[in-house]
């Protein structure tokens, strides 16, 4: 495990299908008695299948379909059109079947030739409280390590505010991560704050393919199935969380009115007593925080606004070094996905 140094700081967007009854011929009446699928093995799709109803007949439940996602980076393009013959890993849930002696140890890092900064409090993605640092730190950590020397230094910094326009623009890190790209061919929607990433940082490729959801009071979800029947309602996304997603659907203020809440739980908790109409956020984080409060019953999924956003490692375009740093990091990734120590990772954390 590498050097972990805990400091204060100063200072693809597509509509998801989610039941066979949302076939794109408009029909209902698809067959719900599809045979359960096996988990912990390779699935290859059938024409008609989507996401919802694989994880369906995997767990039991749709909800599982952003597991789906997270285990298969860079094998689903718009989930909306889910093609026939695509080999999906069915992961099990719980980490079942993984046993710790498939994944080789890490290295302990040798210098900081490469200086690298990350956040915490981002479960499953880094915290200083999960196995190894985290889902994205251990990949970046394995990347680094495959086939190279542990030449690197990975700090955690609890002030996300501070890593891009402060400790990367100013060169005191060389990457960052985990951090999500905007949808850069949309400059002329998009806020100060995404349009500075899309000017100013290059991009590893994906660490994960993150699904955003939307959750409404219960009874709503019928109603709120499109981003126009968004507009003059009252949204919540914690504070300090990106907004480009909602930029580039024209759900910014005065269309909509954003709350920042201090927390997924506070943005839940407002929704549940009324306080907002939508709560918005990643999928991992929403379930549990749904689950944890005790509130299944009062909100529901809308299922049909949720995309599927990615998250990278970052660097700045101005250091010459950046681009042969990712390249390294991008190497690295492509060799953890074709060894399967992606899936082995993954199943560790999620």
């Amino acid at each position: 495990m590498t050097r972990m140094t805990i400091l204060c700081a100063a200072a693809m967007a597509v509509a998801l299908p989610w039941t066979a009854a949302h076939a794109q011929d408009g029909s209902a009446d698809a067959d719900p008695t599809a045979a359960p699928l096996e988990c912990g093995r390779t699935y290859t799709t059938q024409p008609g299948d989507y996401l919802a109803s694989i994880a369906e007949r995997a767990y039991g439940h749709a909800s599982g379909y952003h597991i789906l996602y997270q285990y298969n980076p860079g094998t689903l393009g718009s989930p909306s059109r889910l093609e026939a013959g695509i080999d999906l890993w069915v992961p099990c849930l719980g980490g079942e079947g993984v046993p710790e002696a498939n994944l080789p140890p890490l290295a302990e890092a040798t210098s900081d030739d490469i200086r690298i900064v990350t956040g915490a409090d981002y479960a499953p993605y880094v915290d200083a409280g999960l196995p190894n640092g985290g889902f994205s730190f251990e990949l970046v950590e394995r990347a680094l390590q495959t086939g190279n020397a542990a030449d690197y230094r990975i700090d955690v910094i609890k002030d996300w505010g501070s890593h891009l326009q402060t400790l990367l623009a100013d060169g005191a890190y060389d990457l960052a991560f985990p951090w999500f790209k905007p949808d850069c061919s949309q400059l002329d929607r998009l806020g100060a704050d995404s349009l500075w990433r899309c000017e100013n940082l290059r991009f590893s490729e994906p660490l994960h393919e993150v699904v955003i959801t939307f959750y409404g009071a219960a009874g709503t979800e019928t109603a709120l199935t499109t981003y126009e029947s968004l507009k003059g309602r009252t949204l919540c996304r914690p504070e300090g969380y990106f907004t480009f997603d909602l930029e580039g659907e024209g759900l910014t203020p005065p269309a909509i009115v954003r709350v920042a809440g201090d927390s997924p739980s506070d943005c839940f908790e407002r929704l549940a007593a009324g306080e907002v109409d939508v709560v918005t956020l990643n999928a991992d984080t929403a379930e549990s925080v749904v689950r944890r409060l005790g509130i299944g019953d009062q909100v529901s999924e809308l299922i049909d606004l949720a995309t599927v956003q990615t998250l990278h490692v970052v660097g700045m375009r101005t250091d010459p070094q950046t681009r042969i740093n990712l390249l390294r990091i991008n190497k690295g990734l492509i060799e953890l996905r074709r060894t399967g120590v992606y899936q082995d990772v993954a199943a560790r954390h999620l």
